[in-house]
């Protein structure tokens, strides 16, 4: 080995005689699924498109994606969604779909438009859920001086009102 000679001046200085070789350590946690106790392919699928609704509902802060995953995760105290217990996939389901309500004000501020469409798209699915001709059911409702044919003709205000009468029911 031939000598090596070093002289080093100045603060926080590190020195190397020789090679050094320096290797990247990456900690994964490994998750063992069960399919006796965690939610089946089909449901983990149905749970993570919930979520990426979710994080659409959210886009508008900075990471979006990121922010509803670690909600899910931190309030099911789970490391992954497809770990989540079976008994408790309805209970997420429920939970995702009040958070995308919570954020649906945020969404109308942001993109009217979007907004508009999932009123639509929330108020024709729970209309077709509970069997009810939801033009008739607005007529009742908003008692519109003429006839609704179509909810596209509702102001933001009106929308959200048949929204908030029709989800008011109970099965």
């Amino acid at each position: 080995m031939t000598s090596v000679k070093q002289s080093i001046s100045g603060n926080n200085n590190i020195q190397v005689g020789g090679d050094i070789k320096t290797e990247r350590i990456i900690h994964r946690t490994e998750v063992v699924y069960d399919k006796d106790t965690h939610i089946s392919s089909e449901q983990a699928l149905s749970v993570r498109e919930h979520i990426q609704k979710l994080a659409s509902e959210l886009s508008s802060q900075r990471n979006g994606f990121s922010l509803a995953y670690n909600t899910f995760y931190k309030h099911f105290k789970i490391p992954t969604y497809k770990v989540l217990p079976k008994e408790r996939y309805d209970e997420a389901i429920e939970w995702i779909n009040k958070q995308i309500a919570i954020n649906r004000n945020k969404l109308k501020r942001i993109n009217p438009d979007q907004w508009r469409k999932d009123m639509y798209k929330s108020i024709h699915a729970r209309a077709n859920e509970l069997g009810i001709d939801i033009h008739d059911f607005a007529n009742d409702v908003l008692n519109p001086k003429c006839l609704i044919s179509s909810l596209t003709e509702l102001s933001d205000l009106r929308l959200k009102k048949l929204y908030q009468a029709l989800f008011g029911i109970r099965k």
